[in-house]
């Protein structure tokens, strides 16, 4: 073992963790914890044919609970001018980790409208982004790519796209992100650009499930994303497992979600 300090270069999968860190930390983040119950969710993907992983299931809720919740397709931009950008449809950012010139990288994939996609479809494309060549995916490749420049260059680049473009930003970063968190463990803080982050963790043998949610307080408070919340549990446990089961239902709003106050 070579005992002498040394330093070395910061390889590129770290620079873009960086920029995304530098720029999370000029967003004003909120978290919160909550429990929910999915058990007639996990019944019914217990089975069904083929097992549809729970990335796909949580994007696909987010992306039902979007219709009729703006607030997960909002962005705060602040330049030129502060202004909220409603984008029309739900773009979702999936945190995706490979291994790349040797060691891990945390990459960013971006899916739009997965509500016009079935569980199915969804799956199918989650999986193969774990099984391609890392540079036959375009938003691998944009992140590489915007990792190579000079520092001052690479934060213009993610000034422009997070902060003049409500478009740009939608495209390339996403309206909400999804992000599973290691078993029994939690977040208790992070850095983040994007207006709507949630962790999900395992499902207990009762439906019982814990979700972490970070969110931009500029754009939404956290009376709704309580209701948010709600509306998700009742999401997954009726529109998702009906659709497990080879149902239809609803995507009107839950009738029973609890009103409060504040």
């Amino acid at each position: 073992m070579n005992s002498k300090p040394r330093y070395r270069s910061v390889p590129l999968q770290r620079r873009w963790i960086n920029d995304i860190i530098h720029f999370g930390k000029k967003s004003h983040v909120a978290g919160c914890t909550w429990r929910i119950n999915i058990g007639p969710l996990a019944a019914a993907r217990a089975s069904s044919q083929p097992a549809i992983g729970w990335a796909a299931i949580w994007m696909k809720t987010l992306a039902l609970v979007s219709r009729r919740r703006p607030e997960l397709r909002t962005a705060y931009l602040p330049f030129p001018w502060a202004r909220l950008y409603l984008h029309p449809d739900c773009v979702c950012s999936v945190v995706v980790e490979r291994t790349w010139k040797g060691s891990p990288a945390v990459f960013f994939e971006q899916f739009a409208r997965p509500d016009a996609k079935t569980l199915v479809e969804l799956d199918a494309m989650l999986r193969s982004l774990k099984q391609v060549p890392v540079e036959s995916v375009g938003s691998f490749r944009r992140l590489i790519r915007h990792a190579r420049p000079p520092v001052l260059v690479r934060r213009l680049i993610w000034s422009i796209m997070l902060y003049w473009s409500g478009r740009l930003r939608t495209k390339y970063i996403g309206t909400y992100a999804i992000n599973p968190f290691p078993t029994g463990g939690s977040i208790t803080q992070t850095a983040m650009p994007i207006s709507f982050l949630l962790y999900y963790g395992l499902v207990e043998p009762n439906g019982d499930t814990q979700v972490q949610v970070f969110f931009d307080h500029r754009v939404m408070d956290g009376i709704e994303v309580y209701r948010l919340i709600r509306d998700l549990e009742a999401t997954m446990n009726r529109d998702i497992a009906a659709e497990l089961g080879g149902g239809s239902a609803s995507s009107e709003a839950p009738s029973f979600l609890p009103s409060v106050g504040g």
